[in-house]
């Protein structure tokens, strides 16, 4: 009876699970079939969106047309899917940026009614890092694009889109260049470093953006750390060369060519490389005058008339600019000072120091000295003002850093001391070992925090010396030759002695530079420093002002003294000239000075500024003359020897008596 229940409860447990086997079987069927239909018109997630931005900008490394075929072809094959049409509506805008406003509000005005803030905060946030891009590149509105830019950077979504963070972090940089904020450049910049450098990013992040080494390269361009810029774009190089990203390898060199402080010789080289590999991208029209302006120096007219011709796709105010200002050179080497009058019309920019540069050539080769001197003016003050913003964006990135690694160290101490506490909870039993502990970690961290701040005296006197000083000469710089000046205005001031402003510039410098190289150049500008510290009195106050032009403060104030004074100056440049193995040959300067006025007034600065610009006026009016001599307010004196004196008719009397009563 036994084993007949047995046989029929097995059964129908067999039955059961046979019966149960199967319904679970077409349910399953049935879901995957419903499944299946879903998927169709299931909408894109914020992850699949992501992907396929990256999957499809890959292609902008190789061509951007094909990148742009590309989003086009998938526009079309959307179906009901607004976030994912937004999403490619912002990348086609994304991509076709260099190419004028129009793009970007005619692809932005098509993803913006597209986007649901709440649902897909990071689309909205790609959509204002584009916009932005926008007002500061071809609406000189940076002011609102920074305050755009830093919303964008507060918003908590962002830090689920890595592309879009790294995106606003660059445009950001950009709009603080664009505005001269050096002291917010630093933080987003080490921010960005931060952020790629990450150990939990994903490896497609890793491989995808070279942005780190482009902003750091841009970065020591600005700063004129020349050697490490092409260190970063070489390797920006070597890596498009082995993906073959031909547009990139065409960028990376005309960004090279455009290096503020890269000689001309040079720029011509890595223009011909960048059209070269791609006459289609942003910056080629750019190149191409580049490399007309040498043809037309070396002589070849072949392709002359293409000055004159303006690449429309090349909508950046910046590069246009760039491009007018090197046809106009082409044009003044030929004489054509009409065309190149046409090149000066098209640079419309008040700040840009190429535009004074053309103007001051122009008026001269034209015949008016007054105008040529007024753009001459302002010509070197915007020079100075370049490389003075330079020295501040290098000392601010040094301060950036400092205060980065005071954050990390307060990080690092909040992080043990959470360690510690933890410990001390799990183990209530171990107080005294977790006391000993405790005791034992501040007597650490009590001498970290002093070798910390040790070192961080040194380091700013470091910076200080490093902020004061030429690093090429090694004599002062303009900032700190001022507040040294304004001191000895004091002390003259106190004590009643005369001071004298005198304004040195170093005669043909540029055909120096052309004839005999950059390095040719430093050495003769690291010859006059010697030369005049060896021998200027220690009570001169002696300072390089930019560029080829040197400043001095000195006590001398009657005209022989000084002009003897600046004789010997003359002739120990001159002689270790001739001496130093690199240069070979004799090098002269110019000189215009003016006295200081010794009584008290209530802004020193100013009339150091006043009697600079006197002296400027004086150094031009040197140089009108014939160069090699100094002027004054009544004379003008040849620095060739002690007894070669060329007088101004109004005072030749009076200094003959002069030199009378002195002898």
């Amino acid at each position: 009876m036994f084993a007949v229940c047995w046989n029929f409860s097995a059964l129908l447990l067999r039955w059961r699970l046979s019966a149960a086997l199967c319904v679970l079987f077409g349910f399953g069927m049935l879901w995957l079939s419903s499944a299946t239909a879903i998927a169709a018109d299931t909408p894109y997630t914020l992850a699949q969106i992501q992907a396929e931005r990256l999957e499809v900008d890959t292609l902008a490394a190789i061509s951007i047309e094909k990148t742009v075929e590309e989003i086009e072809k998938r526009i079309a094959a959307v179906n009901n899917d607004p976030a994912r049409l937004a999403g490619l509506y912002l990348l086609k805008a994304h991509k076709l940026f260099h190419s004028g406003q129009a793009a970007i509000d005619g692809n932005l005005a098509k993803a913006l009614p597209l986007i649901n803030q709440e649902q897909h905060p990071e689309l909205y946030l790609y959509a204002m890092t584009i916009q932005a891009y926008g007002l500061y590149t071809y609406q000189n509105r940076a002011e609102e694009a920074i305050v755009l830019l830093e919303q964008v950077q507060q918003h908590p979504a962002l830090k689920n889109d890595l592309y879009v963070n790294v995106h606003s972090l660059a445009n950001l940089l950009e709009a603080y260049y664009k505005l001269k904020q050096y002291d917010k450049i630093s933080k987003p910049l080490f921010m960005l470093v931060k952020t790629l450098s990450a150990k939990d990013i994903e490896a497609v992040y890793k491989d995808f953006f070279p942005t780190i080494q482009e902003e750091l390269a841009y970065h020591s361009g600005q700063i004129g750390d020349i050697e490490q810029a092409l260190t970063l774009y070489n390797q920006i190089i070597e890596r498009a060369k082995q993906k073959n990203f031909t547009d990139n390898l065409a960028i990376a060199n005309c960004n090279i060519a455009n290096l503020y402080f890269l000689p001309l010789a040079e720029k011509f080289q890595y223009a011909k490389a960048s059209l070269a590999l791609s006459k289609n991208v942003p910056c080629s029209d750019v190149m191409e005058k580049l490399v007309l302006l040498e043809q037309v120096q070396l002589g070849d007219l072949t392709n002359i008339a293409r000055l004159q011709q303006f690449n429309p796709a090349q909508q950046m105010p910046t590069l246009n600019e760039r491009s007018a200002y090197y046809a106009g050179l082409a044009y003044l080497h030929l004489n054509d000072l009409a065309a190149a009058q046409q090149m000066l019309n098209r640079m419309t920019d008040s700040n840009k120091w190429e535009r004074y540069d053309l103007l001051q050539q122009l008026a001269a080769k034209q015949g008016d000295y007054q105008a040529a001197f007024a753009a001459s003016q302002q010509y070197h003050q915007l020079r100075a003002q370049k490389d003075a913003d330079a020295r501040a964006l290098m000392l601010g990135s040094y301060q950036t850093r400092l205060e980065l690694a005071q954050e990390d160290t307060k990080a690092a101490e909040q992080a043990k001391q959470a360690e510690q506490l933890a410990a001390a909870e799990q183990k209530a039993q171990a107080r005294l070992n977790l006391m000993l502990t405790v005791i034992a970690a501040g007597g650490v961290v009590t001498f970290v925090l002093v070798l910390y701040l040790y070192r961080s005296r040194r380091f700013q006197q470091k910076l200080q010396q490093l902020s004061d000083t030429d690093p090429l000469t090694g004599l002062l710089n303009r900032r700190a030759f001022m507040r040294q000046a304004e001191q000895l205005k004091l002390l003259a001031q106190r004590q009643q002695f005369p001071l004298s402003v005198v304004l040195i510039d170093l005669d043909f410098f540029k055909q120096i530079n052309d004839q005999h190289g950059h390095q040719a150049g430093d050495a003769v500008l690291r010859a006059f420093a010697d030369a005049a510290k060896a021998t200027l009195r220690q009570t001169d106050v002696v300072a390089r002002f930019g560029g080829e032009e040197f400043i001095l403060m000195t006590s001398q104030q009657h005209a022989d003294a000084l002009a003897s004074l600046l004789q010997r100056l003359q002739q120990c440049f001159q002689q270790m000239c001739l001496q130093d193995g690199e240069i070979g040959f004799s090098v002269s300067f110019s000189a215009g000075t003016v006295a200081l006025d010794p009584q008290p007034q209530t802004n020193n600065e100013q009339a150091i500024e006043q009697a600079i610009r006197q002296a400027d006026a004086q150094l031009y009016r040197a140089k009108a003359n014939g160069r090699q001599q100094v002027c004054m307010a009544d004379l003008c004196v040849s620095l060739m020897g002690r007894n070669k004196l060329q007088i101004n008719n109004i005072s030749l009397r009076n200094h003959q008596l002069n030199i009378a009563k002195q002898k």
